[in-house]
């Protein structure tokens, strides 16, 4: 699972599913790292776990606020940039264990999401950019 900060530190977390209490773990890790002073929006899909009543309970007690996408619209996420970057990123790499595998990605994610350039436009449409900033 992966969390895109566009003014905080960005996550990515290795889960055996996406249950709903896996989703409310990465939430808690998502606030350990990001502490909501201004509040924080998740962008989501309908994922059965994301939109269930406990993660939505759960989210509102941390204080963290969802914005659902529609169905069939990844373009509309701007996570799915920095999973295509990943992807192109990695793809000539080859790797020894799952271990390796993971940290790579872990460190590819870092630089990645270290630009805002993926959700700028994302931001401009659908929010104030110079909030964010």
């Amino acid at each position: 699972m992966g969390f895109y900060a566009l003014n905080g530190k960005s996550l990515v977390k290795f889960t055996e599913d996406e249950t709903k209490e896996r989703i409310c773990e990465v939430l808690e890790t998502i606030l350990e790292q990001n502490p909501p002073l201004a509040g924080i929006l998740l962008v989501l899909d309908k994922h059965g776990s994301h939109i269930c009543e406990y993660t939505r309970k759960r989210a509102h007690q941390f204080g963290v606020d969802f914005i659902f996408l529609p169905s069939g619209s990844p373009h509309l996420n701007p996570i799915e940039k920095v999973r295509d970057q990943l992807k192109w990123t990695m793809c000539p790499t080859i790797v020894e264990n799952e271990s390796e595998f993971k940290n790579l990605v872990q460190v590819v994610f870092e630089q990645i999401t270290r630009r805002v350039s993926y959700a700028k436009i994302w931001c401009e449409k659908f929010l104030d950019f110079q909030k964010l900033s």
